[in-house]
């Protein structure tokens, strides 16, 4: 039988490498699966581009943008620097398989 401290460390615990990183992969397909998000990181590219630049680009609505920019930021695909987004190592796989 399962000692109570024994199952709140087995729920708590973190998972393995394996699952961590098929949890990793399954995030990058929600990602890429979303045409909206995979035209917002075609268009930050290698270089980066601005709010305004992605905006006016994609002729995307405030709202929306901001919607998908912050999955983006919260998945750790985008970061914001200087006033431009760019992609991270995470959100250049994303933007190299559908180049």
């Amino acid at each position: 039988m399962v000692d109570e401290d024994d199952l709140e460390e087995i729920i708590m615990s973190k998972p393995g490498p394996r699952e961590a990183k098929k949890m990793e992969h399954d995030m990058l397909n929600r990602a890429a699966s979303n045409p909206v998000r995979r035209k917002i990181i075609k268009e930050i590219g290698i270089y980066g581009a601005s709010k305004e630049e992605i905006l006016s680009k994609l002729g995307l609505q405030e709202t929306a943008f901001k919607f998908q920019i912050e999955y983006l930021l919260h998945q750790e695909l985008v970061k914001e620097e200087e006033g431009k987004y760019r992609l991270t190592d995470k959100g250049l796989e994303i933007f190299e398989m559908h180049r």
